[in-house]
């Protein structure tokens, strides 16, 4: 089957995907994001012109004209019978959302939150309750169009000439290219999701847990389709079992003055429309809305329910830094500094335990988010090997979520708290994504994330190093 061609001036070709020639529109968004590439000069670094991002590590400012993306943030096409959908890279989760519930269908993994967009959680990878089963973000990716740093719009899929880049680019974190269009795989979903929350006392109860729920997909006969967890301290942690269901009922509404992870600790069962479940951590960024008061029942009682998101909060935090008010705070106060530790690391199931122990007895941090995930499979089907984030397709894993600050030592190394997540991650044979701050030396770096492989891209793909490479990105804060 071949491909269509769309005719650019160099150094820009669009090869759209089979089947696939796109809308005016999204054709006229893909010449202005390449008339843009061309716009920067040569020698200057290419980034994205954005002003929104999920992203937790300072970047360096930047005069250089960003690409455009204007153009590139809605759902292209939406398949209710092959259960696909087309969504330009710049498309939020919110959006595909709203365009795929009508149909009955959803993402095979929704992110928490609701403005990460799809091009950012498939290089940058996705997770959330029915990882478990369904793995990552983008191991649901069927194709997608990127631009490379070569200035050239390319169809990477599992076979053909660009499989190398489908293979490669999760992880890369813009650092190949930026996805202009994803075609992700579907699944049905019922209108509600019941909840049941289990309390365990024991961290190794926990752990069992999660490794029989996961391999099973089913708690005492019932199946399990959502899975995740809060662990509030070593003798009160939770699973939440979710199973969807089209049978009617009440259901709470945690947009309000009731917030979701409280909820957790006082009722067994719970039941929410699937669009409030798949949104259930956003409203109050799971519990990280309280720095900012808004789990005071007053505070909250006047706080703007359109306010009540991640997005708006995002914002707080941005004003934080620029003006450096909480630093301010605590010189004022005779404190140190606080250091930010917001991360989100995999350890084997195995490990768990032995890592929540350790984690909670160090770090003044709760709660924590736990997230069961497996590579996903396909019967009759080799499982991918994703090299710059290579899990065991054997293996159980749990995500370690945590994200909040704590006081700086005097005269400890620069992000001394986060040097010691990351020794203790390595030792449990985890991986840690690098959407926040990270520490690793080079040859850590390239040893832990694909780093034979990840050059061989980068030479294929941005031979002229127009982008940022991936140590300088997510290390080194250029």
């Amino acid at each position: 089957m071949s491909e269509e061609q769309i005719a650019l001036d160099p150094p820009g070709r669009w090869t759209t995907a089979a089947g696939f020639a796109g809308s005016s529109a999204h054709r006229e968004a893909v010449k202005r994001l390449l008339s843009s590439y061309r716009a920067v000069p040569t020698g200057e670094t290419v980034r994205l012109a954005k002003r929104t991002s999920n992203l937790f590590r300072e970047r360096a400012r930047t005069r250089t004209p960003g690409l455009d993306v204007s153009g590139l943030t809605g759902v292209l096409d939406v398949d209710p019978v092959a259960m696909t959908a087309d969504v330009a890279g710049m498309c939020t989760y919110e959006d595909l959302i709203a365009a795929t519930l009508p149909f009955g269908l959803s993402p095979l993994v929704v992110p928490q939150l609701k403005t990460i967009t799809i091009g950012g959680a498939l290089t940058g990878l996705g997770i959330e309750s029915a990882s478990f089963r369904n793995g990552l973000v983008h191991e649901s990716v069927l194709e997608f169009d990127v631009l490379t740093g070569a200035g050239e719009i390319v169809t990477a899929r599992p076979d053909g000439p660009h499989a190398d880049l489908f293979e490669g680019f999760p992880n890369s974190y813009g650092s190949l290219g930026y996805a202009t269009r994803v075609r992700i795989r579907l699944e049905k979903v019922a209108r509600y999701v019941a909840l049941r929350h289990l309390r365990f006392t024991s961290l190794p109860e926990l752990q069992q847990a999660i490794a029989t729920i996961s391999a099973s997909g089913r708690h005492d006969g019932a199946p399990v389709d959502y899975l995740d967890g809060v662990v509030f301290s070593a003798t009160e942690s939770y699973l939440t079992l979710g199973t969807g269901t089209d049978e009617p009922g009440p259901t709470s509404d945690y947009q309000g003055q009731q917030i979701y992870y409280r909820s957790i600790q006082h009722r067994q069962f719970d039941r929410l429309t699937i669009a409030d479940y798949l949104w259930r951590w956003d409203t109050d960024w799971f519990w990280c809305s309280r720095a900012f008061g808004a789990q005071q029942p007053l505070i909250r009682q006047f706080w703007p329910r359109r306010l009540r998101r991640s997005s708006f909060y995002w914002k707080l935090v941005a004003l934080d830094r620029r003006f450096g008010v909480g630093d301010r705070l605590e010189r004022r106060a005779g404190r140190p500094p606080m250091e930010r530790v917001v991360q989100d690391v995999e350890i084997p199931v195995e490990g768990t335990a032995d890592f929540l122990s350790w984690f909670l007895e160090s770090v003044p941090i709760e709660p924590i988010w736990l997230c069961p995930l497996r590579t996903r499979s396909v019967p009759g089907v080799p499982p991918t090997v994703w090299p710059l984030y290579t899990l065991d397709p054997d293996q159980t894993y749990v995500n370690v979520g945590f994200w909040s600050a704590v006081p700086a030592r005097p005269g400890a190394p620069e992000g001394e708290t986060n040097r010691r997540i990351e020794d203790r991650v390595g030792a449990a044979h985890g991986r840690k994504s690098l959407y926040s701050d990270s520490y690793y030396t080079a040859e850590a770096f390239a040893e832990l994330y694909g780093g034979r492989e990840y050059a061989r891209l980068k030479s294929r793909y941005d031979p002229d190093g127009r982008l940022l490479g991936m140590y300088a990105k997510t290390v080194e804060r250029r």
